[in-house]
């Protein structure tokens, strides 16, 4: 409903995640997603749940100073989308607008995106020194009633793989063109961690 299948498409490479500076030619074309979800892409009002959550990950990216902050405004994201609500079917609940209260619908697009988004995250901080070993420790509270670590990188990138698989059965075969190649490429990158 809200990805831009028909472009502007961004070239990433699979293994780094997106690099804006970088031309991959033998890349991956991606779509973006409503009005924040995707690089180079913001402006307008977010057109549901999750591209409300894109906008205030832009805006956080905006405010970084440090790289870490860049990594943290990743894990909040993280957070953000493991923490949405989902149909019994697996998949996200959307509301839109986004603020709207009412009970919301389940969206393949939004779920096959926000899988993407976390995997393709994943892969560009894994690039950098202590990248992976950083996201974890944002995304690693711990239960203040026994202790217990809630989230952590294993946990957002199983998520990813069931947002993505859950969309990739949902949406159009002739829509996901090469998005099936890029689950399987990260399914294989980050093997050890998926559950």
């Amino acid at each position: 409903m809200y990805i831009k299948w028909e472009g502007p498409l961004i070239t990433i490479n699979p293994h780094s995640g997106v690099d804006l500076e970088a031309n991959h030619p033998n890349g991956v074309p991606v779509p973006n997603y409503g009005n924040y979800g995707g690089p180079l892409n913001s402006g307008g009002d977010p057109v549901d749940s999750i591209d409300a959550l894109f906008k205030t990950h832009d805006e956080d990216i905006q405010a970084a100073i440090q790289p870490s902050e860049i990594v943290q405004a990743h894990a909040a994201l993280f957070d953000a989308i493991t923490g949405l609500e989902k149909s019994p079917e697996g998949l996200l609940i959307m509301h839109s607008p986004p603020n709207n209260l009412d009970e919301g619908y389940p969206d393949a697009e939004a779920t096959l995106y926000a899988g993407f988004t976390l995997f393709a995250l994943t892969a560009q901080v894994a690039q950098s020194d202590n990248g992976l070993a950083l996201l974890d420790y944002y995304l690693d509270p711990l239960d203040p009633d026994n202790g217990v670590s809630l989230d952590d990188v294993s946990f957002a990138l199983t998520k990813a793989a069931e947002y993505t698989e859950t969309g990739l059965e949902a949406v159009p075969p002739n829509e996901v063109k090469g998005l099936h190649g890029l689950l399987n490429i990260w399914e294989h990158q980050f093997d050890t961690l998926i559950a």
